[in-house]
């Protein structure tokens, strides 16, 4: 091995002392780790605050957007909710009325001759129907007919059709289906919408209309034929055949009479498709506008940031990166031989402290004693300094928190009411659902009350596959046993059925609740049916925010965020809600529910019906902060900013520690067992920056100290020891396969 010969023996430059130090520091700063683009000692300041000062900027531009007026964001996001929901609600009556009209085409196609009656199974007792005939081929005259009179438009091709009828404010929708013999069933639909509690402040019209441009009354104040609103319907309406849910808003107008308000009000018109069948759910609200506010938080915050950026490269610079650039310019003077002086003194301890030490060996190189020195220089410590740096970052933080998180504490009127019809809308999927499970169920056992075991199977599995609602069917015999079932494997326990048949609540204890629909036989047996909790569950995420189903006794039955079943539910708002609900008196209220500022709605599930029994609530909570009001929005930022903030004083105080407190710390360790007279242990340094330059000159200083001057800046780190010479080896032959060891 090749040793570097030693520093002794190097030729150097002249004679001249100083000279020799000038040669040895220039040496000393060729061997010296150099900083790259992110190791420098102030560049974990100066990332910090151009961060903050990207964030201020984006703080002031993205506040500032806080409210710019006109129609409050929320109220139009209800209006779409409200419509959309109304709209799939008779996207659902149509679907499930058109499979009802294609079974009547197949019985029909089996049995012409019976068109009568099957047209009264289709129509009785289900006032959903206004009227249903065959007509014949040429599709004027009616051969049969029950109900109401159906008249079908001329021009109707022989195909099958949905075509809307929306005069004389009765909404109707006639189904067409071709017969086998070249006939037209023919059935006319009433589109009736549910009762809604529409808000008559706002003029509240729910309307029904075609492309063509007409429309009628569902329900609401008459809308009064003006051209401009005429116009604003249309354009609403033509606009929901390109996009899910138009909406479209006119003028400021003066508030209508009777509003008690002063405030202008704007025409506001939402409409949504309903499917394919070429009719438009329409609303017409007359809401208040609001003007652009001028507020002043964004420019705070801004400012907040912008001196918490100033004041982090001021602390830094002054208590961290300075003073180690100042030590060291110190430890290049000691390690390379030159007349350091006295040692800095700067506002951080730890370098006070490692100056200190390289004082102590520069005395001794000169003099071969060590002067006496202050063992505790004074300073702050670098991780106070950065602990205040980061303390900046986070008093910004709380400024910014304790400015901008006032949100909204109240909704508009008209969000309230949206949100209650559409709470109320979900509580009556769930009653229909349950109600219309039961009807399914008495409908199998009318037409298969009699059945053999084979075919009831048959039946049970068409039910199931045909029914989401449904987790599994099944034949009860007369003891309580199950004789056969379809879908998956029942929960309801083996055992008698109670009372005459309906919607039941097994028990209220489980993981579980067990909810199914039963009716009994002429024989004896029973048919059940178990509703698919997850189906039930789906039914209540139509509206935003947390929805729960309650009992009677306020145990929690479904929950749409998550929940153990048959909780009790103790909170007084709910609590309260949920039984004026069971009243009929409907609850929608903006109130505190556990210290949050929410809007609490509650339904009853059923008041009618096979479902009324159970007396079921559905109960709805959203904090008023997520409806997108204007403050909501400011608060919503500011807590953007403030995040940001905390993860980036995260980020400077991380950066500090691992990379240069530590090493800054260990080094002041080393330093002072050195000057201690502990020349055994090696300094090496643990990051290529200023620290880890000082580190090694702080290494020069240990191996002058050993081996004598000649070691200081300028000579060869790899030390030999003379008269080593270079020695070449025999190479040792490669041991056979099938040697021994020692062969």
């Amino acid at each position: 091995m090749n040793f570097a010969p030693t520093a002794g023996r190097a030729q150097h430059p002249g004679g001249d002392r100083d000279q020799l130090a000038r040669w040895r520091l220039i040496s000393l700063e060729k061997q010296l780790p150099q900083s790259r683009l992110l190791t420098g000692i102030g560049t974990p300041a100066l990332v910090s605050s151009l961060l903050l000062t990207l964030l201020a900027i984006f703080a002031f531009a993205y506040l500032s957007q806080g409210d710019s007026g006109g129609v409050p964001k929320a109220v139009v996001d209800s209006q779409r909710d409200f419509v959309h929901e109304i709209s799939r609600s008779l996207n659902n009556l149509v679907i499930r009325s058109r499979d009802e009209v294609s079974r009547t085409v197949d019985a029909y196609n089996v049995r012409p001759d019976a068109a009568a009656a099957q047209l009264a199974s289709l129509t009785t007792d289900q006032p959903k129907w206004r009227g249903a005939a065959v007509f014949g081929p040429d599709g004027k005259t009616a051969v049969t007919a029950v109900g109401e009179p159906v008249v079908l438009p001329e021009g109707t091709a022989p195909e099958r059709a949905a075509l809307p009828l929306v005069d004389n404010n009765a909404p109707r929708l006639l189904l067409v289906e071709p017969l086998g013999d070249g006939k037209l069933l023919v059935a006319e639909l009433n589109l009736n919408v549910r009762t809604l509690r529409l808000n008559p402040r706002s003029k509240q019209a729910v309307m029904i209309a075609v492309p063509n441009g007409g429309r009628t009354l569902a329900q609401g104040t008459p809308v009064q034929a003006e051209p401009q609103l005429d116009a604003l319907i249309k354009n609403a309406v033509e606009g929901s055949s390109r996009t899910a849910t138009a909406t479209r808003n006119g003028t400021a107008v003066a508030p209508p009479a009777g509003s008690g308000s002063n405030t202008p009000v704007v025409p506001l018109v939402t409409a949504d498709a309903v499917g394919k069948f070429g009719f438009v759910i329409v609303s017409l609200v007359y809401t208040p506008i609001t003007d652009a506010a001028v507020v002043r938080e964004p420019l705070v915050a801004a400012l907040a940031l912008l001196v918490a950026a100033v004041a982090v490269l001021l602390i830094l610079q002054y208590g961290l990166a300075r003073p180690v650039r100042r030590l060291l310019g110190y430890a290049k003077a000691v390690a390379s031989g030159n007349s350091p002086g006295e040692p800095p003194r700067t506002s951080n301890a730890e370098v006070n402290r490692i100056a200190v030490a390289l004082g102590t060996l520069a005395d001794r190189q000169g003099s071969g004693r060590s002067a006496r020195r202050d063992s505790a220089p004074g300073g702050v410590p670098a991780g106070l300094i950065v602990v205040l740096a980061v303390l900046a970052v986070l008093g910004a933080a709380g400024g910014v928190l304790t400015t901008l998180t006032e949100a909204e504490r109240d909704l508009p009127a008209q969000v309230v009411r949206d949100t209650e019809n559409q709470a109320s809308s979900v509580a009556g999927a769930v009653g229909d659902t349950l109600d219309g499970g039961y009807q399914k169920l008495t409908l199998l056992g009318r037409d298969h009350g009699k059945a053999d075991t084979a075919q009831m199977r048959r039946a049970l599995a068409n039910l199931v596959d045909d029914n989401n609602r449904f987790r599994s069917a099944y034949l009860v015999s007369a003891n309580g046993s199950v004789v056969t079932s379809a879908g998956r494997e029942p929960l309801r326990p083996a055992g008698l059925l109670p009372g005459e048949g309906g919607v039941v609540l097994h028990d209220v204890a489980g993981r579980l609740p067990i909810i199914y629909a039963y009716r009994p036989l002429s024989d004896g047996r029973s048919l059940v049916a178990e509703f698919d909790v997850r189906y039930l569950t789906r039914l209540l995420q139509r509206v935003d925010g947390r929805v729960r189903v309650l009992d009677v006794d306020q145990r929690d039955l479904l929950d749409s965020d998550g929940y153990l079943a048959f909780e009790q539910v103790s909170t007084p708002p709910v609590v309260s809600a949920a039984a004026q609900a069971l009243t009929g008196r409907p609850y929608a209220e903006v109130t505190d529910v556990e210290g949050v500022r929410s809007l609490l709605i509650a339904a009853p599930v059923a008041l009618d019906g096979s479902a009324a029994q159970l007396e079921w609530t559905v109960v709805a909570q959203r904090p008023v902060v997520d409806f997108a009001m204007p403050g909501n929005k400011l608060h919503h930022g500011a807590l953007l900013v403030v995040v940001v903030a905390v993860g980036i004083g995260l980020l400077l105080f991380s950066w500090h520690y691992f990379f240069q407190l530590r090493a800054l710390r260990g080094l002041a360790r080393e330093a002072a067992a050195l000057a201690g007279g502990d020349t055994t242990r090696v300094v090496s340094p643990r990051v290529h920056d200023d620290i880890g330059a000082v580190a090694v000159c702080l290494e020069v200083c240990r191996q002058a100290a050993v081996h004598g001057e000649q070691r200081l800046g300028g000579a060869a780190r790899l030390r030999g020891t003379e008269g080593m010479p270079t020695t070449i080896m025999t190479k040792v032959p490669e041991r056979g396969r099938g040697g021994r060891r020692g062969d």
